[in-house]
């Protein structure tokens, strides 16, 4: 009897778990069901099964392995098979910590490459690699069924789960949402485009562990433990994503602006140089007309027109041998451009007519770039030609300035900078134009001046999203928090009062303090008990401060009539640090609707106050990595061009060409660039590179070298000595590259015509010492200190070396980041010597590795 009447409750107890478990199965069995297209898709070759939504990221095969494995682990947890449960959720965590390692590398997995031969071009160039956004929601999943596979579970170790589960739901419903409307299209957010069929397997698996989590809860009445979670996660989520489209809509209006103007700037040109084309063939026409050279013409008519036109520089009449017949200006062009002009005129062959008709080439001599041919049959000069001068620059400079109101614009002709009206907003992408004036092809970049306000709406939009969810999520906490203490069996009111972390004082009607709690007791420094009888504003914490006591009066005075008063107080009591307060005075009214009673809260406002202080300072860091982003974006594409032409070339020069030692040279700065624009990803970490070690002597030499033919017109002599110099040192090679390219060139660009700038390297101790001294003017005492802060540059920006202020605040991080120091001082012979100190016993951080 005893055994039967245990069995019976035992069985209850098993089919009420059976069917509590009845959703998350359901859920689970959904989430394998789910994959089921994309694995088809991948098995037969049909690309529309693997990405129904074009918004949507391609199915993966580690995805569907990710989704059986977590799907297949929670079905075992709800079985009671634990270790089953624990081993896939092992298994499903490892699997998700290497895709996110293949994701961050850029590696592709292997089976997605097999998938990728059978489906077809674009399947492969979407799945180089397994989504990042995969990985991380499945890594959340993991984590959380391993913890709930614990026989015990703690109030603690339930947030947790509650925590994890909240943020993988959170995730997967705001990205599965922002994908299916098309809102992280052309955003930053879109490289982490997940598949359909993952996030609402992740979704479904997420709402299995929440659901197993609400049926532990003690109330029904309480918002659950994962609800404020779940709420800001989820609408700061939403926030973000909204943000980013609003910023990439922004970007878009810019590019459309840009291109507007540029347009604006292109067939205003086209017209001036078509009238300018026409007002010479008139003069040609004028010449062929003429019995006579048409004397007036050269010494009025011309003139005066070279004077109207700005961009006419001079007018020349040659004969059929070169020879100058006539000159519309003052001077005659140099003896170069004469000369070239001439060997046009033979080359050309006027006598035969060969130059059939009026043509426009560019010059390689001289201080203009653009000449305008007219061939002009006389009846005394026979074939003869007119030949106009012209400056295209200023041609294009008056346009140009009546466009800079809004954008900044730069004439180039390649990598030559022509023109630059107007300073561009530092780290904007310009819109690249090109522009065509005769034979000359020119390059017209527009990009956004600096102070040019753009549309609050992203900001206003990202600010007042993300204090919603702030104040959501902390709105179901505060209601869970006081459902709790309000449903806690034998809870008092005393109780309630003595352990609130904030401030609490309940006041009569009067202002006079009848009960204050531990809080406002420790505040003042005494026992609660000895504030009660004191009048609110007379209570010690005041500081016996008249102006804060009269406020704190008047504040009561407009409670007691019924107002909520809620005011900040800074209450320094001698501490070293202040405390910031936040107050707040609620009236209790009685049946009369009169006030009886005031509460008094004070909050406690230090800690948020000092993270807003802290934010602040990490606004200048968090802007040089945006723009140290965007410049590495800009300097990628042509860098890869260069690259690939140059090992083109670099085969056709013979090892006994006398400059044949800078082909070694160019390519490893070639390298050394690319480096350091991965580097640029990341401003505050140090280059990852694996080697461990680098060479001196060589970097040394090749940025002497390098950095004398870039500077050879400044007339400045490097000398390096490196007699002393280690062979190697424990430091990457583009760290110790960058760093000496940097202080070299600055060193060049302060140095005066006929200066010398020198670099040396020894060991001292365990140390290698790199010394760069200049003869410069020197750097004042109260600048010294904020030469390697980002963005500050004493430069002059019209330079060709002119900086953005990054290059010393990159190679103080950098060096700093592996144990070394630079410092900075003024020379008994006058300019500056910086001195970097390096240690030769690798630096044991991880940092590097």
């Amino acid at each position: 009897m005893t055994g039967s009447s245990t069995a019976i409750p035992a069985q209850q107890r098993m089919n009420e778990g059976r069917r509590e478990t009845g959703l998350p199965r359901w859920l689970a069995i959904l989430s394998l069901l789910s994959v089921l297209p994309g694995l088809a898709g991948m098995l037969l070759g049909m690309p529309r099964l693997a990405q129904p939504l074009n918004t949507f990221a391609p199915a993966r095969v580690g995805g569907v392995v990710l989704v059986s494995i977590a799907a297949l682990g929670l079905l075992a947890k709800l079985e009671q098979k634990r270790l089953l449960a624990r081993a896939l959720a092992v298994a499903g965590g490892l699997l998700a910590l290497y895709g996110l390692y293949l994701s961050i590398g850029g590696y592709a997995p292997p089976m997605d490459a097999m998938v990728a031969r059978r489906m077809g071009k674009a399947y492969a160039d979407a799945t180089s690699t397994l989504p990042v956004t995969v990985s991380a929601l499945f890594l959340l999943y993991s984590t959380a069924l391993l913890l709930l596979c614990k026989e015990k579970h703690t109030e603690q170790l339930l947030q947790i789960i509650g925590a994890l589960a909240s943020s993988q739901v959170a995730l997967a419903g705001v990205m599965f949402t922002a994908q299916l409307a098309g809102l992280i299209e052309g955003t930053a957010v879109q490289p982490l485009r997940a598949p359909l069929f993952s996030l609402l397997s992740a979704l479904a698996l997420g709402l299995a562990l929440l659901e197993r989590l609400a049926r532990r809860e003690q109330t029904s009445v309480a918002p659950p433990r994962w609800a404020p979670m779940l709420a800001g996660v989820s609408s700061a989520l939403v926030v973000l994503v909204l943000w980013q489209a609003l910023l990439a809509r922004e970007v878009s209006q810019l590019q459309a602006r840009s291109a507007i103007t540029a347009d604006a700037v292109n067939r205003a040109v086209q017209r001036q140089y078509a009238g300018l084309v026409r007002t010479m063939s008139r003069v040609g026409a004028n010449l062929s007309a003429s019995t006579d050279d048409n004397e007036p013409l050269w010494s009025v008519g011309l003139p005066r027109l070279i004077e109207d036109m700005p961009e006419l520089k001079h007018v020349l009449w040659f004969d059929a041998s070169g020879t100058l017949l006539h000159s519309a200006s003052p001077q005659s062009p140099p003896a170069d451009v004469m000369v070239e002009l001439s060997a046009h005129i033979r080359a050309s062959n006027v006598r035969t007519g060969s130059m059939f008709a009026a043509h426009s080439t560019t010059m390689r001599t001289g201080a203009w770039h653009l000449a305008l041919w007219w061939p002009v049959q006389t009846a005394t000069r026979g074939a003869t030609v007119l030949v106009a001068l012209v400056d295209e620059v200023e041609m294009i400079r008056l346009f140009a300035e009546d466009a800079s109101r809004e954008f900044s614009l730069r004439l180039r002709a390649g990598d030559t900078l022509l023109l630059r009206v107007g300073d561009s907003e530092p780290g904007a992408l310009p819109f690249v134009s090109s522009l065509t004036v005769g034979a000359r092809q020119l390059t017209l970049d527009v990009s956004q001046r600096p102070g040019i306000a753009r549309a609050p709406l992203a900001d206003v939009v990202l600010a007042l999203g993300l204090t919603v969810s702030v104040l959501l999520a902390l709105t179901l906490w505060l209601q869970r928090r006081n459902w709790l203490q309000a449903h806690a069996e034998g809870q008092r009111f005393r109780a309630v009062f003595e352990t609130a972390f904030q401030v609490q004082l309940l006041l009569d009607a009067n202002g006079t303090v009848l009960e204050a709690n531990r809080a406002a007791g420790e505040l003042a420094e005494c026992d609660p008990g000895a504030l009660a009888g004191k009048p609110l504003w007379n209570i010690p914490w005041w500081n016996e401060d008249q102006v804060t006591e009269a406020r704190v009066h008047e504040r009561f005075n407009r409670a007691r009539a019924g107002e909520t008063q809620r005011f900040e107080v800074e209450i320094g009591r001698g501490r070293d640090r202040a405390l910031t307060l936040d107050f707040s005075l609620k009236p209790v009214l009685d049946a009369l609707q009169k006030t009886s009673q005031v509460i008094v809260e004070g909050r406690d406002l230090t800690i948020r106050k000092r993270a807003e202080e802290s934010m602040r300072e990490m606004s200048a860091l968090t802007t040089m990595g945006r723009l140290a982003a965007r410049v590495a974006h800009e300097i990628n594409n042509p860098l890869a061009g260069i690259q690939n032409s140059f090992l083109l070339i670099r085969g056709a020069i013979p090892t006994d060409h006398p400059h044949y030692r800078f082909v070694g040279a160019i390519e490893r700065e070639i390298s050394r660039i690319a480096a350091v624009t991965r580097q640029l990803y990341e401003t505050y970490r140090p280059d990852q590179s694996t080697v461990a070690e680098s060479s001196v002597i060589l970097a040394v030499s090749d940025a002497v070298s390098f950095l004398e033919q870039v500077n050879r017109n400044r007339n400045v002599r490097i000398v390096a000595n490196v007699a002393q110099a280690p062979s190697m040192v424990p430091v990457p090679d583009a760290l110790l590259r960058q760093t000496l390219y940097n202080l070299v060139q600055n060193a060049m660009d302060v140095s005066p015509s006929g200066g010398t700038v020198t670099v040396s390297a020894v060991r001292e101790d365990d140390e290698c010492v790199l010394r760069v001294s200049d003869d410069g003017p020197g750097i004042p005492a109260a600048i010294r200190e904020r030469i390697f802060d980002p963005f500050f540059s004493t430069k002059d920006r019209t330079m060709k070396t002119g900086g953005m202020g990054i290059g010393l605040a990159l190679v103080r991080q950098s060096v700093l980041a592996v144990g070394g120091r630079i410092t900075v001082h003024d020379r008994e012979a006058g300019g500056t010597e910086f001195e970097v100190r390096l240690p030769m016993t690798p630096l044991d951080t991880g940092v590097l590795r």
